[in-house]
């Protein structure tokens, strides 16, 4: 089969990082501008490329034209294949419905948390043809390749929901298969030929990598914990170097990796650390972490083999607050955590969320205290939103069914405008949204902070880059999204 792999586009926001099934995507100046390679969709064009199908790859985030031309006149492949989110469902929908169209014979498919948690609400759009639920590789192949023969074989795939002419039938998700190491490495030259631009990345080119799948949180704002049901899975060490040393011969200086929790596989992680070093390997990298079962030790030799910052989930600054959300978490081992990083000179960012359950003026300003304490290198600082298939968002359903329907989150309130955080806040949206402003200029319109922030610049890109994304963080903490 003749298959277009897409990440779609906007026509709101230029920049979508969208690089995950998770479904918490993030957009526009909130995030300096910062764009992803699209790892989720490369994996299933990678898988199908392996498959034997005839693949097409169109990252529509940086190849916008050629996505606007697909729009309007169509393709000629059988079947396109796109990452969705709740917030990005209307939109995606409707421009896969224009390419079905103007193609005249292409089937569509989505995935990612939207289709697995609302895979009804998902195909009441007609311009999609499949839901895929949870991980899409192998459904995917599976579905392309029994639909090549022409026949209904395709009905018992595991892990789809389509329409019939009784409505919408849900097949039974598919068995999580606990080997990551099956999965080929990504086809990363289907990428296009373009510097993704990331303000906290050091050297370019740069690219994005996952090591595991999973998380040991029961964070109740978060799709992980029901995406993967109490299975947490890792790559093998000798997978993941495999991988790095590709990425180096392939020319890439830097590696984003990606995954909920790196620092949690911690005899893996040394494992690796030490294999970079003793060979020599150099390559800077970037990682999300886990504030719990990480030491300065462990911090010390990341940063030896190369790790120059670190991303933490710090979401509030009110221990009732994370006690609430089920975060796990100690304020004052937060503190520890980002007090070892800044005595090595190791880069944290500290993720931010305004808007929590129980949250008050008073839990916002602890919290924008608290951050600034920590003196992270940079924050994000964003408005909690309640997602399909969370803890949080059943609970929002119970009071407000209308929800449910999940057209209601679109990119041009993610992140920075209240939904539904009056039904478990006793805060008006506009006043909300008008602390997520005040918590940017308090944190980064610090002399302090703009003193260190230049102190670390160590070349002009990253002066270009730092410029670039301060002026964008200033004109967000002046005007909003």
């Amino acid at each position: 089969m003749k298959v277009l792999v897409l990440n779609p586009a906007s026509s709101s926001f230029k920049n979508v990082v969208r690089d995950q099934i998770f479904g918490c995507w993030c957009k526009g100046k909130e995030i300096g501008g910062m764009q992803m390679p699209p790892l989720s969709v490369l994996y299933v064009a990678t898988v199908l490329k392996e498959a034997g199908h005839e693949v097409e790859f169109l990252d529509g985030a940086v190849q916008r034209k050629q996505f606007l031309t697909i729009v309007e006149h169509g393709c000629d492949a059988d079947v396109v294949v796109a990452s969705t989110s709740t917030m990005t469902i209307n939109e995606d929908a409707d421009n896969l419905g224009k390419i079905r169209r103007n193609s005249g014979k292409c089937q569509t498919m989505v995935f990612g948390t939207h289709p697995t948690f609302l895979p009804h609400e998902t195909l009441t759009r007609k311009g999609i043809d499949f839901a895929i639920l949870g991980d899409p590789e192998d459904v995917v192949v599976e579905l392309l390749d029994k639909l090549t023969k022409g026949d209904e074989s395709w009905k018992s795939v595991q892990g789809i929901a389509f329409r019939n002419q009784g409505g919408v039938i849900v097949n039974d998700s598919r068995s999580i298969d606990r080997n990551l190491d099956h999965l080929p490495y990504p086809d990363r030259s289907m990428l296009p030929d373009h510097d993704y631009f990331n303000p906290v990345v050091k050297r370019y080119p740069y690219t994005v990598s996952v090591t595991s799948r999973g998380c040991v949180g029961e964070c109740t704002f978060c799709t992980v914990p029901r995406l993967y049901p109490n299975i947490i899975r890792q790559r093998s060490a000798e997978n993941i170097l495999g991988e790095i040393e590709l990425i180096l011969n392939e020319g890439y200086k830097e590696i984003f990796f990606r995954d909920e929790t790196f620092t949690m596989f911690k005899k893996r992680n040394e494992q690796i650390c030490r294999k970079i070093i003793n060979r020599g390997w150099n390559i800077g990298w970037i990682c999300n972490g886990r504030l719990t079962g990480i030491d300065k030790s462990m911090l010390a030799l990341m940063q030896k083999a190369g790790c120059h910052m670190i991303k933490f989930g710090v979401e509030s600054g009110d221990q009732d607050i994370l006690d609430a959300m089920k975060k796990g978490i100690q304020l004052d081992e937060i503190s520890q955590i980002f007090r070892w990083c800044n005595e090595l000179g190791l880069d944290t960012h500290a993720h931010i969320m305004l808007g929590n359950v129980g949250e008050t003026r008073e839990t916002i300003v602890r919290t924008i205290e608290f951050v600034k304490e920590l003196n992270p290198s940079n924050a994000a600082f964003g408005i909690l939103t309640p997602y399909p298939g969370t803890e949080l968002f059943d609970m929002v359903a119970k009071i407000r069914p209308e929800i449910k329907d999940g057209s209601r989150c679109d990119l041009k309130i993610l992140h920075t405008a209240s939904f539904f955080n009056d039904t478990f806040t006793n805060m008006p949206s506009n006043e909300l949204e008008n602390w997520m402003k005040i918590a940017y200029r308090r944190f980064y319109w610090r002399p302090s902070y703009l003193l260190k922030a230049l102190s670390r610049i160590s070349s002009f890109g990253e002066l270009k880059r730092a410029i670039k994304a301060g002026i964008t963080t200033i004109d967000f903490s002046l005007r909003g999204g």
